[in-house]
């Protein structure tokens, strides 16, 4: 049974990514609170008691890591779903997950698919399909060309999106018309150049 109301709380200190999450999921209906402190969010959690934390891993004050270890001394019920710069080993993931962890992200999240996973915890809707790790945990996929195909094809979503969405929010209410065709421009190109790494990509999978 889905719950209603449900509580995020979103523990990142990167402004853009912060931004992001919280615009395209609460455009969605879920309502997202913000911090950009591991330590600040472990005194939040008791007293707002999130349904779903999704946990930056390469905090300033308090590695991500430490934060997933005290949260789970005392509570091993809350979801936390992680998201980290880091490529990390399938060895590495695993260990992640034996925490208590929902889903892993490597950045930059594909919002619609962090969408999914969080629609899937609170039982609104399937999500996309994870496959197994060495050990047999479920994951995302675990080849380093697997993850930089994900990555360049989540800038690519990402990037045009977000423009969009502050486009529609009117963010960009002090530029000219040019200046918005230059910056469309500007992210065409950008575009261009990552969907030709993403062939290059494709190219090595296919020799594979």
């Amino acid at each position: 049974m889905p719950k209603d109301n449900p509580k995020i709380l979103l523990v990142e200190d990167e402004p853009d990514v912060c931004g992001s999450i919280q615009s395209y999921l609460g455009r969605r209906g879920l309502v997202i609170s913000t911090t950009v402190s591991g330590k600040d969010a472990l005194s939040l959690i008791p007293i707002s008691k999130p349904d779903i934390i999704i946990l930056d891993f390469t905090l300033e004050d308090l590695d991500g890591r430490e934060v997933l270890k005290r949260l789970r001394a005392d509570d091993k019920e809350t979801k936390v779903i992680v998201i980290t710069g880091q490529l990390l080993p399938p060895e590495e993931i695993d260990k992640i997950l034996a925490l208590g962890v929902s889903e892993y992200f490597h950045k930059p999240v594909s919002l619609e698919r962090l969408a999914g996973v969080i629609n899937k915890i609170l039982g609104r809707e399937d999500s996309y399909p994870r496959i197994k790790t060495k050990s047999g945990a479920k994951t995302t996929p675990d080849s380093s060309v697997a993850h930089k195909l994900s990555n360049l094809l989540g800038i690519i979503r990402n990037r045009c999106e977000n423009f969009t969405l502050n486009i529609k929010d009117g963010i960009y209410s002090d530029k000219s018309q040019e200046e918005l065709v230059e910056m469309s421009a500007q992210i065409m190109r950008d575009v261009m150049e990552t969907v030709d790494e993403a062939a290059k990509v494709v190219e090595k999978i296919k020799e594979e």
